[in-house]
C-alpha cells in the first residue's frame, strides 16, 4: 500500500536538497489514446544536439495548459456564481457550475485531452534523448537534468488526471485510477489499473527525477521556477502524501520545501499576482501575449466586460476586506460592472496588465500550499500545536496586525479547510479539497443563479464524479467502468 505507515518507504537524501525518494505507493492512473501527434517529427532527426533538445523540452512545457485544470476544480466548487450577463456565452462551464455536464463537454474532455498530450510529447523526447550526441562533460550533465525534468513533468500531469478522474475521490488503494503512460503507442487500449499500481509507476519516475534535479551543483534550471526544480518535486511529493494519507511524508516533504522557500512577505504578496514577484512561488508556467490558453479568461472576458464567473459571496465573506492582503489580491470591484447589469466583483488574480490582460503566470506550487499540507498532517498526527503554529504563521504573513489564535482538536481542522479555501481560491484546488475529504459541496444560496434551487452536491450524487471523456470510452473499450453514476 502507497505510503504504508510502517516504514514501507525507503527514504534517500539527495545532496543538498535532501529529497526523500518515495516508493510503495498505492493510488492509480488514466491514459488517453485519441492523440493526434501529426506534427511530430522523430527525435532522431530533431534533437541533433543538447541545444535541440533543449528546446523540445520546452514544448513539452508549452504543451501543460493547466488551466483546463483550475476550471475543473473552482467551477463546480463554491469559489464563483456565474455572472447574470453570461448567458450561454460559455455553456461548457455554466453545465459544469450548474452540475449538468456530460462526457463530451469541453470542460470534461480538455484537462484529459491536454493532460495526455503533454505526456505524449514528454514520451517521445525521452524516446529518442538516449540518441542526442553529446560533445562535452557540460552537456552530458544538461542531457541528464533534461531528462529528469521530463520524467518530473509526466509524473506531475498524471498525477493531475489522477485528482481529477480516479474512481474513488477519497484515497482508496484498490480503487480505479487513470493509466499510466510511458509509451508513444497511440493504438493502446490500457485498461485502468489500481491506485496502487498506479502510484507505483508514479513514484518509478518521482525518484529518478529526484535523484538528478536534487542535486544542484551545474544544474543548468537552477533557479528558473519556470522549469521544474528539485523543490518542486519535493512539493509535489508532499501534495501526493496528502492526497494518499501518508501523514509522515507530507509532514516532512512540506518541511523541507518550507526550509528552501520562505513565504512571501505581506508587502510582496501583491506583487506575486501583478508579476512583480516570485516570492515563495516554486514552479509556475509562464504565460504571455503568444499564449493561446489564458487563466483570466476562465472568469471575465474583458474585451465584452463579461462576467463569466464572479466570486462567491460565501468565500468574499470570509475574508477581513480591510486587513488580509489577500483580499485585494484576489479580488476587485469595478462600478462600469454594475451599471451594465454585471455584479461588481471581479477575480482579479490573473487579471494581467494593460495591453496583456488576463495573462498571468499559472502557479503550480507555492509555499503557502506547503504550511497548509504541514499542518494538516501535523493535525492527522495528533499534533494539534504543531498545526495552528503553522495557520498562525501563515496567516500572520497575509493579514495586518494579525493576533494568534490558540486551536483545539475541534476548532484545527475548519481552520485548515477554511484557510485552504481561502489562500487557494482560483488555483484549481477546491473542488479536489472536499472530494479528498468526503465533504459535500455546499453554495450559498445568495450564490445560485435564477431558477436554481439545489445548494448541495454530496459524495452521492453522479455531478460529484468528473467522468471519463466520451471519446475516450468510444475509442477504448477497455477504459471502463466509467466513474460512479456515469
Amino acid at each position: 500500500m502507497y505510503f504504508n505507515r510502517t516504514n514501507n518507504l525507503i527514504m534517500t537524501k539527495v545532496k543538498n536538497f535532501g529529497i526523500f525518494a518515495l516508493i510503495l505507493f498505492a493510488c492509480s492512473c488514466n491514459k488517453q489514446l485519441n492523440i493526434m501527434p501529426t506534427d511530430q517529427i522523430d527525435g532522431s532527426v530533431v534533437f541533433n544536439n543538447i541545444s535541440d533538445l533543449n528546446k523540445g523540452v520546452l514544448g513539452v512545457y508549452a504543451d501543460m495548459n493547466e488551466e483546463y485544470f483550475l476550471q475543473l476544480g473552482s467551477i463546480p466548487a463554491d469559489e464563483c456564481r456565474i455572472g447574470p450577463a453570461n448567458n450561454g456565452a460559455n455553456g461548457n462551464a455554466q453545465s459544469l457550475f450548474d452540475w449538468a455536464e456530460s462526457s463530451g463537454d469541453l470542460t470534461v474532455t480538455n484537462p484529459w485531452s491536454n493532460a495526455y498530450q503533454a505526456i505524449y510529447q514528454a514520451n517521445k523526447v525521452l524516446a529518442a534523448i538516449d540518441k542526442v550526441p553529446v560533445s562535452s562533460s557540460g552537456d552530458s550533465i544538461q542531457k541528464a537534468y533534461l531528462k529528469a525534468e521530463l520524467l518530473g513533468i509526466r509524473a506531475f500531469e498524471h498525477f493531475q488526471l489522477y485528482r481529477a478522474y480516479a474512481y474513488s475521490p477519497m484515497y482508496n488503494a484498490g480503487a480505479l485510477a487513470v493509466p499510466y503512460v510511458t509509451n508513444t503507442d497511440i493504438n493502446a487500449k490500457p485498461s485502468r489499473p489500481t491506485s496502487t499500481v498506479f502510484f507505483n509507476s508514479l513514484v518509478q519516475d518521482v525518484k529518478s527525477a529526484a535523484a538528478v534535479l536534487g542535486n544542484s551543483a551545474n544544474n543548468p534550471v537552477s533557479g528558473d521556477n519556470t522549469r521544474l526544480s528539485g523543490l518542486a518535486l519535493m512539493a509535489l511529493q508532499a501534495r501526493i502524501a496528502l492526497y494518499c494519507t501518508n501523514w509522515l511524508l507530507a509532514d516532512s516533504m512540506a518541511t523541507l520545501v518550507i526550509n528552501n522557500a520562505p513565504l512571501a512577505t505581506i508587502e510582496q504578496f501583491p506583487q506575486i499576482w501583478e508579476g512583480q514577484s516570485n516570492a515563495e512561488m516554486i514552479f509556475k508556467l509562464k504565460r504571455t501575449n503568444q499564449s493561446t490558453v489564458r487563466p483570466g479568461d476562465v472568469f471575465y472576458n474583458v474585451p465584452f466586460g463579461l462576467v463569466y464567473f464572479a466570486p462567491s459571496q460565501k468565500l468574499l465573506q470570509l475574508y477581513d476586506t480591510v486587513n488580509d492582503v489577500r483580499y485585494a489580491s484576489y479580488f476587485a470591484t469595478y462600478d462600469s460592472l454594475t451599471q451594465s447589469g454585471e455584479l461588481p466583483w471581479v477575480v482579479k488574480k490573473y487579471a494581467g496588465s494593460a495591453g496583456a490582460q488576463n495573462i498571468a503566470d499559472v502557479p503550480v506550487f507555492r509555499t503557502a500550499e506547503m504550511y497548509l499540507i504541514r499542518a494538516e498532517a501535523l493535525m492527522k498526527l495528533g499534533n494539534v500545536a504543531g498545526a495552528g503554529n503553522d495557520i498562525n504563521t501563515l496567516r500572520a504573513a497575509r493579514i495586518n496586525s494579525y493576533k494568534k489564535k490558540t486551536f483545539d482538536a475541534a476548532s484545527i481542522q475548519d481552520a485548515i479547510m477554511s484557510e485552504r479555501y481561502k489562500e487557494l481560491a482560483y488555483e484549481g484546488h477546491r473542488f479536489y479539497d472536499l472530494r479528498r475529504t468526503g465533504l459535500n459541496v455546499v453554495r450559498n444560496t445568495s450564490d445560485l443563479p435564477s431558477g436554481f434551487t439545489n445548494t448541495t452536491l454530496a459524495p452521492g450524487d453522479m455531478y460529484y464524479y468528473i467522468p471519463i471523456p466520451q471519446a475516450e470510452v468510444l475509442a477504448n473499450p477497455n477504459i471502463n467502468p466509467n466513474n460512479p453514476g456515469w
